[in-house]
Formats: C-alpha cells, sequence, structure tokens
C-alpha cells in the first residue's frame, strides 16, 4: 500500500495506530472512499519475536500528568508469552527469588541469584534496584530465572559510602531514573553511575550519609510528587495494556514492552517514577500551561524503532537476550521461546533539565526602580 502525503496522510498514521474509536470515525468521514492506509514500517531487522510484536502493536490515546504523557501499547490478539511470571518485587516478596552477596565477603559487580519456585519464571529488568547486602545496587541486563535456576547476576554499586551489613537482598520497589539508565546502557563504567548518583541527589535535594540512590528516590518530599503522577496516570491505563511509550515536551523519551499484561501492570509505577524524577520533578515548566500531548511525537517514536532492528544478546539466564545500539536508540530486552519477555528502548540524547535563566536586570519590571 503506497503512503498517503499531506494532512491525509498524518490522519491515516494516526487512526492505524491510536486505538480511539472518534479517530476512527472523524477518518471515516473526511478520507475518500478507497483510500489506503499507511503502511506499517517494516521490522525485518529485528529477532523475530520482537518483529512479530512489533507489527500487532496498537497505541492507545495517552493519560497526562503535567509535561509527561503515557501512551498505553497493546497488540492485536493480545500478548503470546505462555507460562506462570513474576517481578523482581513481587518473586522477593513471596520468598521465591533469592538474592544473595557473592561467596563469603561480597563482590561489587556481581550477585547470586536464585529462583526458587518449581513452575513460575522470574524476570528481571535492567535498572531495577535491589537493597540490602553490602550495598544497595542495580541489575545491569534483562534476566529471565526459570524454575529452580540459580546464575551469577551482573550489578552496579548505587550506594557509593557503606560496604557492611547482610548477606541477603530484598525488594526496593524503586528504579533507576531513566537518565542514569541511558548512562548504563551507554557502557558507563562503575565511577560514572557513582557520579551520576551523586548528582542526581543534590538535584532532588535528597543527600543521604551513604549516597544511596534507593534513599534519595524514597526521600519524602521526592515521594509525594512521584505519588502525585501515579494517582493521576496509573488508573487510565486501559485493560489489555502490555506496553508504553513516554512522551515529554513534543518529544518521545522511550518504550518499554512487555509479553504480559500482568508484567507491564506490575512494574508500571516504578516505569513511572523512573521518568518523572527526571521529566516532572526536576524538568520543571515556565509556569502552569501544558500542551496537549503530542500523538505525532509518539508514532514517530514507535515506527522508528520498528525500522532501527534488534541483534541476539547474551545473557546469564534462560532464554535469549535482544540489543539495540542504532540510530541513536538504546534498547535492551529478552525472550523466552520465541516470545518476547520485555524490551525497553530509550534515546541516546539526554534530555535534562534546562539550565538556570540568569537574573534580568534590564528592562525593570513595571513598579519596580
Amino acid at each position: 500500500m503506497a503512503r498517503q502525503v499531506g494532512g491525509i496522510a498524518l490522519l491515516a498514521s494516526i487512526g492505524r495506530v491510536l486505538r480511539c474509536g472518534m479517530v476512527a470515525g472523524l477518518l471515516s468521514s473526511l478520507l475518500p472512499a478507497g483510500t489506503a492506509w499507511a503502511q506499517r514500517p517494516s521490522t525485518d531487522r529485528h529477532v523475530a519475536e520482537l518483529a512479530s510484536y512489533l507489527d500487532r502493536v496498537q497505541i492507545a490515546e495517552p493519560a497526562a500528568y503535567r509535561n509527561l504523557a503515557v501512551y498505553p501499547i497493546l497488540v492485536q490478539d493480545g500478548a503470546k508469552l505462555r507460562g506462570r511470571w513474576l517481578t523482581l518485587d513481587r518473586a522477593i516478596s513471596r520468598g521465591v527469588l533469592v538474592i544473595m552477596e557473592k561467596g563469603g565477603g561480597g563482590s561489587v559487580p556481581s550477585v547470586i541469584a536464585e529462583n526458587r519456585s518449581r513452575d513460575e519464571y522470574v524476570v528481571i529488568t535492567s535498572g531495577e534496584i535491589i537493597s540490602g547486602g553490602q550495598q544497595t545496587r542495580t541489575v545491569r541486563n534483562d534476566v529471565i530465572l526459570a524454575p529452580g535456576q540459580r546464575i551469577e547476576l551482573s550489578v552496579f554499586c548505587v550506594e557509593a559510602h557503606r560496604w557492611a551489613g547482610g548477606k541477603n537482598f530484598g525488594s526496593s520497589t524503586v528504579q533507576l531514573p531513566q537518565s542514569i539508565q541511558s548512562e548504563l546502557r551507554k557502557g558507563a563504567d562503575q565511577g560514572r553511575i557513582w557520579a551520576e548518583v551523586g548528582e542526581k541527589g543534590r538535584a532532588l535535594k535528597a543527600e543521604n550519609p551513604t549516597a544511596s540512590l534507593e534513599l534519595m528516590l524514597k526521600h519524602k518530599d521526592v515521594q509525594e510528587k512521584l505519588g502525585d503522577v501515579r494517582r493521576t496516570i496509573l488508573p487510565k491505563m486501559p485493560d489489555g495494556t502490555v506496553g508504553y511509550i513516554f512522551v515529554s515536551r513534543g518529544r518521545a523519551l522511550g518504550a518499554e514492552l512487555f509479553g504480559s499484561e500482568e508484567l507491564a501492570r506490575d512494574l508500571l509505577p516504578k516505569l513511572l517514577d523512573s521518568y518523572a524524577v527526571d521529566h516532572v520533578i526536576l524538568h520543571k515548566p515556565d509556569g502552569d500551561v501544558f500542551p496537549r500531548p503530542d500523538n505525532r511525537a509518539a508514532i514517530d517514536f514507535f515506527e522508528r524503532v520498528c525500522r532501527v532492528g534488534s541483534q541476539r544478546a547474551n545473557t546469564p539466564g534462560s532464554g535469549a537476550g535482544i540489543r539495540t545500539r542504532a540510530d541513536r536508540l538504546l534498547g535492551d530486552g529478552v525472550s523466552l521461546e520465541n516470545s518476547l519477555v520485555h524490551y525497553g528502548v530509550q534515546i541516546e540524547d539526554r534530555i535534562g533539565p534546562p539550565p538556570p535563566k540568569p537574573p534580568i536586570i534590564y528592562p525593570p519590571r513595571q513598579g519596580l526602580e
């Protein structure tokens, strides 16, 4: 099918991917009879299971808080991931997943993870934070642990000034802010991660004695602001949502795709926080007027992801790793038995708070000398 041009092409593209009856009705009344819909970009550069997933994606109307918009992703015919699955937080809380320091004294870049379930898989996603042990860590790669599987898990420290405590880790319920996640995906070393964590603590005014990122993100003032974002957006996610595209100020920031609605729902609060820290709390707008979400930004980003492709990557757990490093996109994921479990992708460009404006001394404000 040939692409249409001009305004008709834009409307056709929006109607094709935004799941909205009003848009579809509008298109049927505006487009000439026999008008062809815009064709989806080819996904033939992706690994098979991700290509199949992308070919079935639908993007629904967004939910927004201030300058952050979240577009729900659905897939035609539903997600196809089989089996019983647990997230890191849920598995730890149930005692199914045990994460512990490696060896007698521990090792900064690695820990041991064991799935003690007999019939449930555990998925751990890049950027999730585990609390406790000798120091709090963040997970470097997406990993699947099959029932009974035990692996060595690659991690970074996100608590620079502590090396004491117990052997086991617990759930922290927080995740790397996306600005730090981007550095991780670019190949940052431990020193760079510590520097990023320190900078984030200063920006949030949430520094603490051990430079713990977990404590920074759980600071009372930070949690109050993140709570406002969650209460606004979480209830607006429709049934069947299996992924999300995040957009701020007319620019798409990243997307998270999951193999099941349950995984997507369980991980959304942490993912939402990870974007809101950078793009709601720290990137404050001028005034209280916020533009309507830009649907075109979400569509363009999704089509860009379709075109860029992906490759196989190593994973210490079960299944197959997925990786994207092209067209200034950074993506990582994992699949099992030809079904996508998770794929997260974000822009390489760092979008942070704008530099502060200098005080203006001329012209003077009216009424001031």
